[in-house]
């Protein structure tokens, strides 16, 4: 090998390898692994192998594991670290080794990172279908309304007829024939005039998801007060968790601590009641809490936020009747 290596030398390159990684990615981190290694040793060439693939190379190629003498390799597990020259002292082969560990250590990062691209991919594509089916939904929805809105239009217009006499006098069965039409008729008026909002999902108890998220053992643990039944919301289960996801947001975003989370039934109020309190060290994100805002304009809620002197967070819930 060229030079030997010193102590030192391999810390400072330890630590500009894993800034390296952690500011561009498990991809860089492993290039400016071999790189170095060319640098520190001076021999013509260096690659990482993770098994019988070659993950990284700088310099002239080396020999393939399978090929290369044994002085010529460092392994750590699955990673080898082959050199373009034989490695005698056993400092230096030791300093190598503390590289090569790294190097595996970078392989393991760059498999998570690729797992979390391939994740990030497939919800972007699920989102997109998800966007299309129910953009389906709601050219499906507006084709029924109006197709229904027609007939509805002449039985409203019989009611008055015979409700005025029109057609003669009614007798007080055919009157109350006429009432019940009546309210049917408008009960699916007022229906066509609402969007599906995703009834069709079952609801889900509130109190799972929050203690789910919120509970002992939570990164965002909070103490809870939760009624002793089950808290059912006019809204899908997905509309829910995701009301929950994004209040663990903005708790995280605002370093929120001795977080205390309240869930009540207001007396005369057709609302579930969901106060958060806690002490906050951050401004609240903008990003979660406008997102928290769209969510309850979506859901019919109503979400009111306080920041001094204490963090109080509000939130009003459409109940589902039990």
């Amino acid at each position: 090998m060229g030079r030997s290596v010193s102590a030192s030398e391999v810390e400072r390159t330890l630590s500009a390898v894993a800034e390296r990684a952690l500011h561009h990615g498990a991809r860089a981190g492993l290039d400016a692994l071999v790189e170095s290694v060319v640098r520190l040793t001076e021999a013509p060439g260096a690659a990482l192998y993770a098994g019988a693939q070659r993950v990284a190379l700088a310099g002239v190629a080396p020999p393939v594991p399978a090929r290369a003498h044994p002085l010529q390799m460092m392994k750590d597990g699955r990673t080898a670290l082959v050199l373009g020259l034989p490695c005698v002292d056993a400092a230096d082969r030791q300093h190598l080794a503390r590289l090569t560990a790294l190097g595996s250590a970078l392989l393991a990062c760059r498999e998570r990172e690729d797992a979390a691209r391939a994740e990030h991919k497939r919800l972007r594509l699920e989102r997109l279908r998800l966007r299309e089916l129910l953009s389906y939904r709601e050219r499906a929805w507006s084709r029924t309304a109006h197709d229904l809105r027609t007939p509805l239009l002449v039985m409203h217009g019989y009611i008055d007829m015979m409700t005025k006499g029109m057609a003669g006098a009614l007798t007080p069965s055919m009157q109350r024939y006429l009432e019940r039409m009546g309210r049917a008729a408008g009960e699916m008026n007022v229906r066509l005039q609402q969007r599906p909002s995703g009834g069709d999902t079952p609801a889900e108890d509130l109190r799972a998801s929050l203690s789910a998220t919120f509970g002992p053992g939570r990164t965002r643990c909070a103490r809870l007060e939760l009624p002793s039944g089950p808290v059912l919301l006019r809204m899908p289960r997905t509309g829910s968790a995701l009301l929950v996801r994004t209040l663990e947001r903005l708790l995280s975003g605002a370093r929120a601590s001795e977080v205390v989370l309240r869930v009540d039934a207001p007396d005369g109020v057709d609302a579930w009641w969901l106060l958060v309190q806690a002490r906050t060290e951050r401004p609240l994100p903008e990003r979660a809490l406008e997102g928290l805002e769209r969510l309850a304009r979506r859901w019919q809620a109503r979400v009111s936020v306080q920041e001094a002197p204490g963090f109080e967070l509000s939130v009003l819930l459409p109940r589902l009747p039990g």
